[in-house]
């Protein structure tokens, strides 16, 4: 939210009772023009709807009987960052995309209701419904699923639903350009331009001037090589949704915007390629999560058919973004070579330095826990520190914020070595963390070295090298423990062997599909460091079948 003088003096005036007076009080006659939906949601989250569940961004209400807009957040009994998340979630009404997907007269019934309730009891300006880029983006959601509310609906209905929406485009054409965090103020832009596309009149009133804004915004939430600002890979698919949905709006209507939105798509689709596994989702760094199934591929399909199949290929190194990217017939491995981005507004960054992640066709075998809000502020905190990832611990500590990472590569007749270090556990330990790779050209083996030099005799610590499994293999110590058989989902084998430290098999979770807490299973290698450096080798190798 926008802060400073004005703000505080504009919020007086749209809480007075004289506000309503200076916003529309006739419906436009019609829409000219609405957009397609190109994001059909999940259905089995619109059955949740049905039942009163209002699940939102990892928390959960259950209210069959009462409206929504009814319910103190308070019941959420969580953090305030995270019951305001579930409030713009609420409010948002990008959950409507979920009724769109389950179609039929009922789900249709049930969001023309939710919307139609919404507009009662918010017809006047609210400091939580109404802030920018919450109404931007339920501006963005209602006009994307218009022709799923307004087929059938009575006048009533149709009439209630314009002169909110020219209401709310109003008042977000006052103050979407005060935001000043990128991402809302491309949340509230987004929604006027849709907005904008949509009213009569609207596109020279709002459109034109908040389109270049919008693009600038966008510009600012990426890196150099197209990445994420905050390195987390689900951002980066949001955004490149919202562009990829607005370039298929807008092309229709304002061919002259194609320019912008087109090469937004062709710096941004080779980094989404990159963080893309076999299985088609996306890698958990930085609060990411797989997304569901077919989610990424159908953004760049309809992108590429945009573009005409000009995008690149993922690089193997993005440095500005602070990733690497190792890639041998069916494997594929994916290193954090990057600091977290600091004060980045709306981050939640992981202190992880080199974690990684490894799959093998459709299979994950080693990856990291992911995030959640829905288990609340404990886990948030646990599952952002270096145990939850595939990387080194030092006792129960978190690295310092201000570590700086170094990266070597080296790639010969399709064999890649890496040669990363990190000083993050400088400051707490006077140690430093060097992590050495090698994949072969068949991509059937990898190996590694994690060395740890410092500290001294008389303050030793501890160290556990973690290397988390998916839920979907299953793991076996064999021998004296330093060998673990795994077989992944699709029935394939592989040896894990750990040499330098004790090896152990432990329980693990895994909440990297839509927050939910999963079952799983780590490896772990155990030493001490008193002064001399400790030396962790290890060998991930595929079982002929």
């Amino acid at each position: 939210m926008p802060d400073g003088l004005a703000y505080r003096l504009h919020k007086l005036l749209f809480g007075s009772p004289l506000y309503g007076a200076l916003l529309p009080r006739q419906a436009p006659l019609e829409f000219p023009h609405l957009p397609d939906n190109p994001w059909p949601g999940q259905p089995a989250r619109a059955d949740k709807l049905f039942q009163g569940r209002f699940d939102f961004a990892g928390l959960e209400i259950v209210s069959p009987h009462a409206a929504p807009w009814d319910i103190g957040i308070e019941r959420l009994d969580a953090d305030a960052e995270s019951a305001e998340s579930w409030a713009a979630n609420l409010h948002g009404f990008t959950w409507l995309d979920d009724f769109f997907a389950q179609g039929g007269d009922m789900a249709r019934r049930m969001s023309r209701s939710l919307v139609h309730s919404w507009i009662k009891h918010h017809h006047h300006w609210d400091a939580r419904a109404w802030a920018a880029p919450v109404l931007g983006r339920r501006l963005v959601s209602w006009l994307r699923n218009g022709h799923f509310l307004l087929d059938g609906a009575d006048a009533h209905f149709g009439h209630d639903l314009l002169l909110s929406v020219a209401r709310q485009t109003t008042h977000l054409g006052r103050v979407a350009k005060l935001e000043r965090d990128p991402l809302a103020r491309s949340e509230a832009l987004l929604g006027l331009v849709h907005a904008a596309a949509s009213l009569p009149e609207g596109w020279k009133a709002w459109g034109e001037p908040a389109f270049p804004l919008l693009i600038e915004a966008w510009q600012a939430q990426l890196r150099g090589d197209g990445g994420p600002r905050g390195r987390n890979p689900s951002r980066l698919l949001r955004q490149f949704r919202d562009i990829v949905g607005l370039h298929q709006y807008l092309a229709l209507l304002q061919a002259e915007t194609s320019g912008p939105l087109l090469a937004l798509q062709d710096r941004m689709a080779p980094m989404l390629r990159f963080f893309r596994h076999g299985d088609g989702g996306l890698a958990l760094f930085h609060g990411a999560e797989e997304e569901p199934h077919g989610a990424v591929d159908r953004a760049l399909a309809l992108s590429e058919a945009q573009l005409q199949g000009k995008h690149g290929k993922p690089p193997a190194s993005a440095a500005a973004s602070g990733f690497e990217r190792l890639t041998a017939k069916r494997a594929l491995l994916l290193l954090d070579s990057g600091a977290p981005p600091l004060n980045e507004p709306g981050s939640r960054p992981h202190a992880a330095p080199l974690a990684m992640e490894f799959s093998w066709g459709k299979d994950r075998l080693l990856v990291n826990c992911g995030d959640t809000r829905r288990a609340g502020g404990d886990w948030l905190r646990a599952l952002a520190g270096p145990a939850a990832h595939s990387t080194l611990c030092i006792d129960q500590a978190v690295p310092a914020a201000n570590f700086t990472v170094k990266v070597e590569r080296n790639e010969q007749d399709g064999h890649t070595w890496l040669e990363a270090e990190h000083d993050g556990w400088r400051p707490g330990f006077g140690a430093l963390h060097r992590r050495r790779l090698y994949l072969n050209a068949s991509g059937d083996d990898l190996r590694g070295e994690d060395s740890v030099d410092g500290g001294s005799s008389e303050r030793p610590f501890g160290v556990a090298l973690r290397f988390h499994l998916h839920p979907g293999v299953q793991a076996s110590a064999l021998g004296n423990g330093d060998t673990v058989l795994l077989k992944s989902a699709s029935g394939q084998g592989w040896r894990w062997r750990g040499q330098g430290g004790v090896v152990r098999l432990e329980h693990g979770v895994y909440f990297g599909q839509n927050g939910e807490q999963r079952r799983s299973q780590q490896i772990v290698m155990a030493g001490s460091v008193a002064g001399e450096p400790l030396v962790l080798k290890w060998a991930l190798t595929r079982v002929a079948a």
